[in-house]
Parts: C-alpha cells; structure tokens; sequence
C-alpha cells in the first residue's frame, strides 16, 4: 500500500500551515521556532494598509495603548523609538478575523492539541528607522503577567506569534533570545527599565554569558513568523538601519481557562488597564526571583 504523502508549510486553499514535527520540537526544547513563508506577499500587504494607519495615528489608539516601549511615558512622538500600539482589533474591529488570525489560531492547535487555545491580545510594533536606542530590554513574558497562583490556575502556556512586516535582520533588531531558558518554567528577577511601572511599561532582566546563558537570533523574512513562549528570555537590540524600520505584528494565544481568569481580575494586556504586574500579591517574588 502506498504511503499517503503529509504536506507541509502553508497550505492555500484550507488557510492552514502544517508544521513539521521538527518545528514542534525546536518550540518545545529552545522556547521558540521560526516559522518561513507563513503569508503571502497579497496577504501581508493588506495587513500592512492597517497597520500604517495605526502608525500614522489616522486610527486612534487612546491612552497609554500608544507609547514608546523604550522610553519613559510623556516623551513626544517625532522622538520615539518603538512605536507601540496595543490592542489593535479592540480599537479597529474591522481588523478582526484578518488571515494572520485565522491561519495562528490553526497553527496553536497543532503545538497544544489538548488545550482550548484562545487569543489573549494583540500588539502593533515598529523600530523606527536608525533608532539605535529603539531596544526591547531582555524579559520573560511572565515578568509581566499575573502569576498562576494569582489567576488560581495551573496553566501558563502561551503561543506568541510574531508576523514579520518588514525582514527582520541583526542589523534592524530581530528577535534574539536564550534557548532552553523556558526549561525550568522559573522566573528570572525584572525591574522596571525606566525606574518604576508609573514613569514607563517596559520590564527588563539580566542574561549572564558566564552562567550559561547562550544567546540565539532568529531573523525572519517578510510574511515569515517566530512563535515564543511565556518562559523563554527573550529581547531584541535597536534598529541601526538609517532606511529601514522594522514593524511586527504580535498576537498571543493562552488557555480560555487562563484569559479568563486574566479578565476576571480587570487584566486585559492595556496599559490603561488599572492593574498591571505589580498590583497582585506576586509582585516581590517577581522582584526577588533569581537566575
């Protein structure tokens, strides 16, 4: 009997993408994988005709939602940096349902078959162009989420999906992070970059070379995707291009059980949301994790 072939990558008229059994197992044993050729060249076009409206504030985006992730809140716009745009879909609903939602909410299914995946929140970034100062401290993205304990859960995985708008290349500030660092699932110590969470969002940590920490890129084409978990450490440097940006389009997926709990307490992913990681009772143990 012959063998029936399995397809892989991106498969067009199902709006799916297979992945490998290799990919899986990069995700699971470095926290995080690069996926090639997730969306067509149409496909991320029309993404990028929304997302340029965001950048260009023609779609408004209240409050602390739009920022520099870089810098201390209240700089002025032409200085910034990362131009940061959170929740898009929730302040432009015809975004909702796009093809990059569409194809990851296939694709987190065949990484946590047994878990009810759900989008948790979404997130427009963009290095501006020569910014070398445009740079996204190390962190673990659990450094700034409520803890299980906190949310009464068991749970903490998460599929983080990040589309590549522009190449994304070491020169304008891939992804980079420290492989197997998700391992032990343990939070590492965060301090808030810019002095404390009321002057700026962003959180960063130490990676230590002489530890043991190894330190991998993943530069990414146009279309192409990263997927990285809630535990790995992770990062990215500025953008030392002087003609090139390099915009992202994140969109993270976490257990119903999980966003649920997340909204009961008022924790949405905005940072107009009144609480944020520093306001549950886990906030010292984040403070006082060690390497």
């Amino acid at each position: 009997m012959a063998r029936t072939s399995v397809m892989y990558g991106r498969i067009f008229d199902a709006e799916d993408y297979i992945l490998t059994e290799e990919q899986i197992r990069t995700f699971r044993e470095e926290g995080c994988v690069t996926l090639p050729d997730v969306l067509t060249e149409d496909e991320v076009s029309e993404i990028e005709k929304v997302f340029e409206k965001f950048l260009s504030r023609e779609i408004h985006v209240p409050g602390k939602d739009f920022c520099d992730m870089s810098k201390p809140f209240g700089i002025p716009f032409e200085d910034w940096s990362i131009v940061n745009c959170m929740l898009p879909t929730r302040y432009y609903p015809p975004f909702q349902n796009n093809i990059f939602e569409r194809i990851t909410s296939k694709i987190v299914k065949q990484i946590h078959p047994h878990l009810d995946m759900v989008k948790d929140y979404d997130q427009l970034l963009n290095k501006r162009p020569g910014k070398s100062d445009a740079v996204f401290a190390w962190h673990q993205d659990m450094g700034y989420w409520p803890s299980p304990e906190v949310l009464g859960v068991t749970e903490t995985d998460t599929c983080t999906f990040s589309l590549a708008i522009d190449d994304s290349t070491d020169q304008n500030g891939c992804l980079r992070y420290v492989p197997g660092s998700q391992i032990l699932r343990t939070l590492r110590q965060h301090t808030p970059l810019s002095g404390s969470r009321d002057d700026g969002h962003a959180l960063k940590l130490e990676v230590d070379e002489s530890k043991g920490d190894v330190i991998k890129l993943a530069p990414c084409k146009r279309g192409s995707i990263t997927i990285h978990d809630e535990w790995v450490v992770h990062g990215s440097s500025g953008n030392m291009c002087k003609d090139r940006q390099r915009r992202t389009y994140v969109l993270a997926y976490r257990p119903r059980v999980v966003v649920d709990a997340e909204r009961r307490l008022g924790f949405t992913h905005s940072h107009n949301d009144n609480v944020n990681w520093d306001t549950f009772g886990d906030s010292d143990d984040k403070k006082k994790a060690s390497f």
